[in-house]
């Protein structure tokens, strides 16, 4: 058989510190006739052990799903579970009924409304409505947490137009009954909600995102029956505040906030001091996000940190921070993909089951009308950051059978990801060879 190759050799003064090296993301498109996906959410939802796509579509109307049918790359299968969810801005998915699967919740923005769907099963899932709420004014986010640690999913949401963080407790029952609770009011624009224990003291507490009042602020669970709230601030500057996580951040054991701030195009994190009231330190992980959506923090680099990745809906990007530790914490800031027109809605997981962590991001209102995933393929070289600053090659550059490195005590061989490979037990593709530490070359293996 004959082979045909076109090559290029790289000669370079790069040390492949691949540990600390630019991720390599993969692009896959999981639908391209999508129009204006506000939120997306990642789960098994038809039990058969990979995980399925959940999106929120404003311009459509609709709460739809992407069944992950596998392969590679993974095929998707579209499915609608709602028509006519006007403007629906918000899904995420949670065992409501406690039945053994994963049902939906979504929040309508111009539709007022805070709903969910049973999983009723069958191929393909067959859904029923149930609404939780009507009348909630541009409804932004929903969420589902068990508040109260009785063995039943709550549901939070967050009303922009009625400055509103609630949350309904889950009585149970056939269809489940509902009842409501205001956590915070007057909350000027609110758009987030997430749940966490905020104090460390055995219960859980509520963290809010307010847009029009800048507003970072937690609610303490002060117990009772209906619970007490006592509410804290914790930034009142922090522009056009859209979006909060609550994580461990600095690995310390406590939780931390982070967020994402829509106009002043900024993504920061809040250090979790303790105390009583706790106090919380600001940290800015990146600036000049140009409409910052949504921020997650995940370890992207497998290096045992935690880093983070962000959209932005202006500027048209999907970027990651890697944690390069100290305290403060220094961030360094990788391009995703710098040209995802009107990014907004993000998610982080390990979507093809193989150990490491995929983004996902999808294109809003007046975008490409894409969704999309970001295959993480592992620390590697970066030929693009490769300086060619030397003229000869140590080595064939098509080769067909294993490598013959001289001086094997002074040389390696890595591949594409970064990973030092042996030698004689290489397949087809590209590896770099390292002498003395600089990698000196491109070598192809052709069969």
């Amino acid at each position: 058989m004959r082979y045909s190759f076109v090559f290029f050799v790289m000669i370079s003064t790069l040390l492949p510190r691949f540990a600390s090296a630019q991720v390599l993301w993969n692009p896959h498109v999981i639908h391209n006739n999508t129009h204006g996906t506000a939120s997306i959410h990642v789960c098994d939802l038809d039990n058969d052990s990979d995980l399925d796509v959940l999106g929120a579509v404003l311009e459509d109307n609709q709460m739809v799903w992407w069944r992950n049918e596998g392969g590679y790359p993974i095929v998707w299968t579209k499915f609608t579970i709602q028509y006519n969810f006007w403007s629906a801005f918000s899904v995420y998915a949670a065992d409501i009924d406690n039945d053994g699967d994963q049902d939906v919740l979504g929040a309508a923005g111009d539709g007022d409304e805070i709903a969910w769907w049973s999983n009723n099963g069958g191929n393909p899932i067959q859904w029923s409505k149930h609404t939780i709420r009507t009348g909630y004014d541009f409804a932004h986010e929903v969420y589902a947490h068990d508040l109260d640690e009785d063995g039943d999913m709550d549901v939070f949401g967050a009303s922009t137009n009625l400055d509103l963080i609630s949350w309904w407790r889950n009585e149970g029952g056939n269809p489940v009954q509902w009842t409501e609770q205001t956590i915070g009011a007057n909350f000027d624009g609110a758009k987030s909600v997430r749940v966490a224990d905020l104090d460390d003291d055995g219960d859980n507490d509520v963290i809010g995102a307010c847009l029009y009042g800048n507003d970072i602020t937690w609610w303490r669970n002060d117990g009772g029956n209906p619970i007490q709230w006592a509410e804290f601030n914790i930034d009142s500057y922090f522009t056009g505040a859209h979006r909060v996580q609550a994580i461990d951040i600095d690995e310390d054991q406590d939780v931390d906030i982070l967020a994402v701030a829509y106009l002043d195009n900024e993504v920061a994190w809040y250090s979790n001091g303790g105390g009583s009231p706790i106090t919380w330190t600001k940290q800015t992980i990146g600036i000049g996000l140009v409409g910052a959506c949504i921020a997650q923090a995940a370890d992207l680099d497998g290096d045992g940190d935690l880093d983070v990745a962000a959209t932005a809906q202006v500027s048209d990007e999907v970027s990651w921070w890697r944690n390069d530790g100290g305290s403060p914490i220094v961030w360094t800031k990788f391009y995703i993909d710098e040209y995802f027109d009107r990014a907004w809605p993000l998610y982080v997981c390990d979507l093809d089951d193989d150990d490491d962590e995929d983004v996902l991001a999808a294109s809003s209102w007046a975008g490409i009308h894409e969704v999309r995933w970001w295959e993480n393929s592992g620390p590697g070289i970066d030929e693009n950051q490769i300086s060619k600053t030397l003229s000869q090659h140590f080595y064939p550059t098509i080769i067909s059978n294993a490598a013959m490195l001289r001086a094997r005590s002074r040389s390696k061989l890595y591949d594409i990801t970064g990973r030092v490979v042996e030698p004689n037990k290489i397949t087809r593709g590209i590896y770099f060879v390292e002498i003395d530490g600089v990698v000196t070359q491109k070598v192809v293996k052709v069969r």
